[in-house]
């Protein structure tokens, strides 16, 4: 069993036990990362709210139920993340990297209407050469 793949099962177990957003695998290229899936409107509410950290191939992709414009903001956060909004065909439309805590109440929005958000921890994006016009796998 591969290490992304165990710490996926083992974490997995985790949060349906404990009642917690799902966890998949989101590839964008070469890269895959550990995410949680916030779909619902009280997990899109709290997002990463509250956390101590987030680890470096981990991630929350908020999934919508229609294509709009969603705001993002750092409301509650402890940590810097980078963000990226998704179109309908998974396709990175607008980012924004290294999003301070102490940006709120500032909200970031992308000027395309998305479908989903993805939340990494900040310098995720440069580190790995993620970028607007990649596609995410999920």
């Amino acid at each position: 069993m591969s290490t992304a793949f165990g710490f996926w099962a083992q974490n997995q177990k985790m949060a349906e036990k404990n009642g917690e957003n799902s966890l998949k695998i989101l590839k964008i290229g070469k890269t895959a990362l550990n995410i949680e899936v916030a779909e619902t409107n009280t997990e899109r509410e709290r997002g990463l709210s509250g956390r101590a950290s987030l680890g470096q191939n981990e991630g929350l992709l908020f999934v919508f139920d229609a294509e709009g414009y969603y705001g993002i903001w750092m409301k509650g956060m402890n940590f810097s993340i980078d963000i990226a909004w998704l179109d309908k065909n998974k396709k990175i439309i607008y980012a924004e990297e290294n999003v301070l805590p102490k940006t709120y109440p500032e909200i970031f929005n992308s000027p395309a209407p998305s479908l989903y958000i993805l939340e990494t921890s900040a310098g995720f994006f440069k580190n790995y050469g993620i970028k607007i016009g990649d596609v995410a796998e999920f």
